[in-house]
């Protein structure tokens, strides 16, 4: 798993790097201390996996972080982690796109935890309950990009990952960060359901 946390605390950055080190070894943590920075540093990784915006962030926040890479990195998940775990930021991260909003008091094996969970394509947000949480995520779904529906349309010909990547041309690892992002978003239970769910959204001809 490799993330970005984009932190203007150095101290905190570092530390945290470290902490997570000894919890997930095989975890790759860059760092950037601005939002553009940020920007920048995911410039120039193809395989990252998440990012992580400390809501404060100078001048900027995270939920503008979010947006911004919402729009230049659409499959990297993005994630609000901040000090100040007041459930209306929670909620206005769920509504800016974030697949999670984690609190700075968590342990760091509960942080790893939720990490990974988000890396597979699970939400995690703390200070909501469950109930709000799913109701925030039913009241405003994110609608399938334009390679999403690409993908969609060749998985409901019973095409596999491989064929999927082959015919599309881009990675088999790709394809499965599509296939989650579609299950999530759609909120099916397999493939065939999502298949399903899609025909009666209007997503693929019935």
């Amino acid at each position: 798993m490799k993330l970005l946390l984009v932190d203007d605390h150095p101290l905190f950055c570092v530390g945290f790097a470290h902490a997570l080190a000894h919890v997930l070894p095989d975890a790759l943590l860059l760092t950037a201390p601005t939002l553009n920075a940020g920007l920048q540093a995911a410039a120039g990784e193809q395989d990252l996996d998440l990012v992580l915006l400390d809501q404060r962030l100078g001048a900027d926040t995270g939920i503008q972080g979010l947006r911004l890479f919402a729009e230049q990195y659409p499959l990297v998940a993005r994630v609000v982690i901040s000090g100040d775990e007041d459930p209306a930021l929670a909620t206005a991260a769920r509504a800016a796109g974030a697949s999670g909003f984690l609190g700075k008091s968590r342990s760091v094996p509960a942080l790893a935890t939720a990490l990974q969970c988000i890396a597979q394509g699970g939400v995690v947000f703390d200070g909501l309950s469950a109930v709000h949480a799913s109701a925030t995520q039913e009241a405003s779904p994110c609608p399938p990009t334009a390679r999403q529906r690409e993908v969609l349309t060749l998985l409901a010909l019973g095409h596999p990952n491989k064929r999927i990547a082959q015919e599309l041309r881009i990675a088999e690892r790709t394809v499965k960060l599509h296939v989650t992002a579609l299950l999530v978003n759609l909120q099916a239970r397999n493939r065939t359901h999502l298949v399903m769910v899609a025909r009666q959204q209007g997503l693929l001809p019935q």
